[in-house]
């Protein structure tokens, strides 16, 4: 199987066991707040010691998910470090992390996805330093389609809102657990602490509820030129008028 990333850690040196189970944790936090779902199944596909060099891959039917985060880590710190804007579909959780990657590596590590290197090095850690997202928290609630839940490392959700956009990221506590899973798959409404970004897009929410609720019906906005040609020539009441034989 070809490896979705690679970390090296200590290249072209004796690595150290302590950066290299750092790093690999704080890359599995950055891939899973890149990527769609929650639910992502991350494997180990090569490792190889002296340096320690690991590839990782995503498993299963949210492999594509995985994928995609394993490009947009890599691309999105490589823009970083280039002195570029903030990529658009990183949140300010996603920075945290990796900063925390880029501090426990060391200085002489790297990453790479689809043929594209990045060197987690003082450059890209004083460019990191440099990047202090904007963010908005309140309570309040999001409605959309629960799509991922995970216990296994640590309580994580994703929903895909009602609106369109991408997911939002939920933790919630222990507590939660049950509603959660009973949840999956189904339209909910969390109620949390949210947070936005600067372009007032919630990327998160600490929940403090869950309920089921009805999905909503398609809005007369949506149903707008829906099926243009559905009233011929007659204006809207005149077709009403029509069917209800009325003069």
């Amino acid at each position: 199987m070809a490896d979705d990333i690679v970390l090296t850690i200590d290249a072209e040196r004796p690595a150290g066991a302590e950066r290299f189970f750092a790093a690999g944790a704080h890359l599995l936090e950055l891939l899973d707040d890149l990527a769609e779902t929650v639910s992502v199944e991350w494997t180990l596909s090569s490792l190889r010691i002296g340096s320690a060099i690991s590839g990782l891959s995503a498993m299963g039917e949210n492999r594509q998910e995985g994928f995609t985060a394993a490009r947009s880590a890599v691309h999105g710190l490589g823009q970083i470090r280039a002195g570029d804007l903030l990529p658009t579909d990183w949140t300010p959780i996603a920075v945290g992390h990796a900063k925390d990657l880029v501090r426990s590596s060391g200085g002489h590590a790297k990453l790479e996805a689809g043929g594209n290197v990045v060197w987690l090095d003082q450059q890209l850690r004083d460019r990191l330093q440099d990047v202090t997202p904007w963010v908005r928290e309140f309570y309040g609630s999001v409605r959309g389609h629960l799509t991922g839940v995970n216990v296994t490392r640590g309580n994580r959700a994703s929903i895909r809102p009602h609106t369109g956009g991408r997911v939002v990221h939920v933790g919630f506590p222990t507590s939660l657990a049950s509603s959660m899973r009973d949840g999956l798959l189904e339209f909910v409404e969390i109620e949390g602490m949210l947070r936005q970004n600067d372009e007032a897009r919630t990327y998160y929410v600490a929940a403090h509820s869950l309920r089921i609720v009805e999905e909503p019906p398609i809005s007369w906005r949506e149903l707008r030129g829906f099926m243009p040609d559905l009233t011929g020539s007659l204006s809207t009441a005149e077709y009403l008028e029509n069917i209800r034989g009325e003069e």
